[in-house]
């Protein structure tokens, strides 16, 4: 059986068309809870392992106002003692392993 990571969200981002494509990637492509209020979205979801850098890489890349956008994501998976913490400001990661 897969370990599963579980991974909290929070985006910040004044672009109404920016949240309501992320509000829909997250709420189609993982399995977990999206909350929207104001301009911010938060969400917990599971993801294989490790941070799913693939999937978020995808979403960020769709975003018309990537430098607008602060994402904080906390990735966890406590059986492989694994942890990642990932903010994306001004348009680029800085990634704490």
């Amino acid at each position: 059986m897969a370990n599963y990571a579980t991974n909290i969200f929070h985006v910040r981002t004044e672009n109404r068309t920016d949240l309501d494509k992320i509000e829909a990637f997250l709420d189609d492509t993982f399995n977990g809870f999206v909350n929207r209020l104001g301009d911010s979205v938060d969400a917990e979801f599971t993801s294989r392992w490790v941070y799913p850098e693939e999937e978020i890489n995808k979403l960020v890349e769709s975003l018309e106002a990537k430098e607008k956008a602060y994402i904080k994501i906390l990735t966890y998976e406590f059986e492989d003692e694994y942890v990642s913490f990932r903010i994306f400001s001004q348009g680029k990661w800085n990634i704490k392993l």
